[in-house]
């Protein structure tokens, strides 16, 4: 299937963003992730301010797994 997208492709951050809130923030519909007129850029710079440390300890790893990736294939 198609892999995730890295945090620091400018090109496919805000949709790293929305795949971010989508695993880690609790909701159950798109209202619980999101109001209307934020973009997903902003809502998960939002989230990082106040998701807990495991949550940032996890998406930093998955940043490191991608560089790793990246780093192999160069």
């Amino acid at each position: 299937g198609p892999h995730m997208p890295c945090q620091d492709q400018q090109a496919v951050y805000p949709k790293y963003c929305h795949l971010m809130l989508i695993l880690f923030k609790p909701w159950r519909s798109v209202s619980d992730l999101k109001k209307g007129t934020q973009s997903w850029t902003e809502v998960f710079d939002e989230f990082c301010h106040t998701c807990s440390p495991a949550i940032t300890y996890i998406l930093n790893n998955m940043q490191i797994l991608h560089e790793c990736k990246d780093s192999r294939d160069d």
